[in-house]
């Protein structure tokens, strides 16, 4: 089958769903990958190169269409005609969207066959054009044969809000290889207590929770690694070490006595199924995370917080000199094997061919 796979980020931004499940998908098919241009060098990250026969899809920056916002008008026609360029050249089958941001160019086109994964909430992020994403994602919606979601409680929240046909729930999963490059626990080497974080760093970011963390515990030096689109305090415990390539992740988490995902508890996060918890665990750190829904079906591998005390309390555990005695984690093989991308590849593959 021929798939024209349009994914709404940059195929060097750091490795996620679309990056995944689109080099799965040309294992079985013939695929061609529409990406997003990056125009922040240093929001690039190295990895593997996409498929044979990709093209970029150039775009307005951001900054400019929040500047102007007219420009956002020209931008949709200019992402408009790439694609339906590209459709007319290729002649797919079947189209794979990531983002309601397509479905115009799709409508135009006339494309038969689409199939609309759906990774994020895409209102949550309060974009300006709300209104008219809104009405793009309900005809994604319409249109598209078969809706994925990332998350129950995602699926939960589109089809409140709009009608959605045949659907299903293909959770994030982990890469087989990182569960074998797992980092072996060490013992802090210098008296510092090195909590890590790898990923986008976002406005979700609940920074003064981790400047609590740092004011509690002296000894705590805070280390991101990730694309950065929010401005980060100044502080010098507080290390940001740049993008670092997906091979490059168990060479940070082995640096780190315990992995965080400190994100304030948004509308958006809500409805996330992390994909660096599968991550945390596969590198087998102590992780700490808030609780909600989709976390909780990380627990017992990963401690959850309700509050910035339990989260305190929690990480206090694992500080050096301060550290208490911890029960024994579960083995972590039976999750990470039942939660790779080959096995999310296997459903999707299922939901294709019925």
């Amino acid at each position: 089958m021929k798939i024209l796979y349009l994914m709404h980020v940059g195929w060097h931004w750091i490795r996620q769903r679309p990056q995944v499940l689109a080099e799965m998908l040309a294992r079985e098919h013939e695929l061609r990958v529409m990406h997003y241009a990056i125009y922040r060098r240093g929001h690039r990250s190295a990895g593997t190169s996409p498929p044979p026969g990709s093209r970029v899809l150039h775009r307005v920056p951001g900054r400019f269409k929040r500047a102007l916002p007219v420009l956002g008008a020209i931008d949709a026609g200019w992402l408009a005609r790439q694609v339906a360029a590209e459709i007319r050249r290729f002649q797919p089958d079947l189209v794979w969207v990531t983002h309601p941001d397509f479905e115009p160019a799709l409508r135009a086109a006339g494309v038969p066959r689409i199939v609309y994964d759906c990774m994020d909430d895409h209102l949550a992020f309060g974009a300006s054009n709300s209104l008219s994403l809104a009405r793009d994602e309900i005809q994604l919606l319409a249109a598209a044969e078969l809706t994925l979601f990332s998350s129950a409680s995602l699926m939960q929240r589109v089809r409140h809000r709009a009608p959605v046909g045949r659907c299903a729930v293909v959770n994030n999963g982990v890469d087989s290889s990182l569960c074998q490059r797992a980092p072996v626990a060490v013992a802090p080497p210098d008296g510092r207590f090195r909590v890590g974080y790898f990923g986008t760093i976002s406005h979700w970011f609940d920074w003064p929770l981790v400047l609590r963390w740092i004011e509690a515990l002296p000894e705590l030096e805070f280390e991101l690694a990730g694309p950065v689109e929010t401005a980060l305090p100044r502080h010098p415990r507080i290390h940001h070490r740049g993008v670092i390539g997906h091979r490059d992740l168990a060479d940070f988490s082995a640096r780190c006595q315990v992995l965080a995902m400190p994100f304030k508890v948004t509308p958006l996060i809500r409805t996330v199924d992390p994909v660096k918890l599968y991550e945390y665990i596969a590198f087998d750190r102590p992780a700490l995370a808030p609780r909600y829904a989709e976390s909780e079906r990380f627990e017992p591998h990963v401690d959850l917080y309700r509050d910035g005390d339990e989260a305190l309390a929690l990480l206090r555990r694992w500080a050096p000199g301060t550290m208490q005695p911890v029960l024994p984690r579960p083995s972590r093989s039976d999750f990470l094997a039942a939660n790779t991308w080959q096995r999310r590849m296997v459903q999707i593959s299922a939901l294709l061919g019925s």
